[in-house]
């Protein structure tokens, strides 16, 4: 209507046109709206990268055309699936112009240059800067849990020492002392240990290749372990996250996979650069479980500062809860306090071994699992020899944060012995008080939500009903971890979904320990948060998972 009106029109002067005035009104009114629309939904889900967002630059090398060793053909596709991602997610290139692109084929002084140029260009960018450093390509592992080397595509078969400057320790000294405040380094490389150990040379040098220039398994990317000392010193002020597309002492498969789920989930909204990477390394890993091929599990090194950036926005679910390491289940702290712990003796179902409810003082802060531990963290362990290989329930639900189940005592405790080991923490399981106290978050009620159930609330076998509740059709299978809200701790599915085992004796000679929280196989009156269900440790049920608790040091700070 308001492009009808013309200088010849009758109706010129609003005043004389209310009808034409009452449209421009209405256009004006809804133009505003969809203005504030399009405002709010930036500010929600945009505002850490484009409302508020620090100076961004990433460098991405792909590496395939190398001159002495295997031709790797994913790396052209790897370098452009990840330039790609992170221009939507605002970044620029190294050089300091334009979009990102992927730098392919580059010899040791171009990729010195380049190296030299990104750190230049980020000191200028300012001490809020961000950086990434994305390279799939050849790597030479530099030792067990050490240092890995990044090789040129004129990498010989044997490498001077001076080869060394493009080592992951030298390369984030380099990049962190531009004074970015943080740095995400992300290896799509191997990082294997092959059986014939290095050539020795009279000189200073160190040898890369087998005989024969021999690259490793076919379909891999990585050359021979190089034994070297590796020392990374960082600025208590700076923040970095190393990434590695496999375990330490494992290969990197040349399929393309690491990168495209890397880039799958630098595009995801809601979750910072830890969470995506865990992500990454779960979905990565529960691909290989599901497609029964070569298992491949990412890790990486946390040195993050305060709360980590984000690629597209950050979710509010996430403050508070931190991880160990890449295979570590996320954890939240619970505070010292009061549990209530036991039943009324009017409660519905209530059984003979629950205590009368009473307070139970619990003296120390602890952390607890976010979630049940799941079938991608599982194998992590199950790779490492530590742990025993479980049903994957791909079948039924292919999503990669399943529960692991199918577990027995002895299984829960093997893995929290390699939790340990992996994060240099305690883990263990929870005693059956501070698994109450966290599944009831406070509340006094039969559930964490009230005193009712109802198919919402949990996964359990919903053809029964508790007290007159609704019931629905039987599922019959685990659901994601995080598939039902949280409990006032911020802790999903206490109750529900898979069995918890817990360190209490279910007799008197301890040959059974207690699991809490029923399951999805469970009746709805076995979810009552005072539930004790004792199981021999030489019973592996196709319901029974875990979730983990870790002692904190007294200078730990909640957040």
């Amino acid at each position: 209507m308001v492009a009808a009106l013309r200088n010849d029109s009758p109706c010129v002067v609003a005043s004389c046109c209310p009808a034409a005035d009452r449209a421009v009104g209405k256009i004006a009114f809804l133009r505003l709206g969809a203005a504030l629309l399009i405002w709010l939904f930036a500010a929600w889900f945009l505002a850490p990268s484009a409302l508020a967002r620090e100076p961004r630059l990433a460098l991405v090398i792909g590496n395939s055309s190398y001159q002495g060793f295997d031709r790797l053909a994913a790396t052209v596709i790897d370098g452009d699936r990840v330039a790609a991602a992170l221009n939507s997610a605002g970044f620029v290139d190294a050089t300091g112009t334009g979009s990102v692109t992927a730098h392919r084929d580059l010899t040791r002084e171009q990729m010195l240059s380049l190296l030299e140029q990104f750190a230049a260009k980020l000191k200028a960018a300012g001490p809020d800067a961000f950086g990434m450093l994305y390279f799939s390509g050849h790597g030479a592992a530099l030792g067990t849990f050490g240092d890995l080397m990044l090789l040129p595509v004129d990498a010989d078969h044997t490498l001077g020492i001076e080869a060394t400057s493009l080592s992951r320790a030298a390369i984030a000294r380099k990049l962190l002392g531009s004074g970015a405040k943080n740095l995400l380094i992300v290896l799509d490389m191997c990082r294997n240990v092959l059986t014939e150990p290095p050539r020795p040379n009279a000189t200073p040098e160190v040898n890369i290749a087998a005989p024969g220039g021999e690259a490793g398994p076919d379909g891999t990317k990585g050359l021979k372990r190089i034994v070297r000392q590796s020392d990374l010193l960082v600025r208590p002020d700076q923040g970095y996250l190393i990434a590695y597309s496999t375990s330490p002492d494992q290969v990197a498969f040349d399929t393309g996979t690491f990168s495209r789920i890397l880039a799958e989930e630098i595009r995801r909204p809601q979750q910072d650069i830890a969470e995506t990477l865990k992500r990454t390394s779960d979905r990565v890993a529960m691909s290989a479980i599901q497609s029964r091929g070569n298992f491949q599990k990412p890790t990486f090194d946390y040195g993050l500062q305060g709360a980590p950036p984000c690629f597209i926005s950050c979710g509010a679910g996430s403050e508070g809860r931190f991880l160990d390491c890449a295979n570590c289940p996320y954890m939240r702290i619970v505070p010292a306090g009061l549990a209530n712990v036991g039943s009324p003796a009017t409660e519905a179902k209530r059984d003979r071994d629950e205590p009368l409810q009473t307070e139970q003082r619990i003296d120390r802060a602890f952390a607890i699992g976010i979630y049940e531990v799941t079938i991608p963290e599982w194998g992590a362990c199950v790779r490492d020899k530590a742990c025993q290989p479980i049903a994957s329930w791909s079948k039924d639900n292919p999503n990669p944060s399943i529960p692991a189940t199918g577990l027995a005592y002895p299984d829960a405790l093997a893995f929290t012995a390699w939790l340990s080991a992996q994060s240099g923490q305690h883990y263990r399981l929870p005693t059956g008080a501070e698994w109450e106290y966290a599944a009831r978050a406070s509340a006094s009620t039969t559930f964490p939500w009230g005193d009712a159930i109802t198919p919402s609330d949990a996964n359990y076998d919903q053809t029964a009903s508790y007290r007159g509740s609704a019931t629905a059709p039987y599922r019959g299978y685990p659901e994601a971890v995080n598939a039902y809200p949280p409990n006032a701790f911020g802790l999903y599915q206490m109750n529900g979904n898979a069995w918890e085992l817990t360190a209490d004796c279910g007799d008197k000679s301890c040959t059974a320990h207690i699991a809490r929280g029923g399951s999805f196989e469970s009746a709805p009156d076995e979810l009552r948060a005072a539930n004790r269900f004792a199981v021999s440790d030489t019973k592996r049920r196709t319901d029974m998972g875990l979730r983990v608790v870790r002692d904190i040091s007294a200078d730990e700070v909640m957040q």
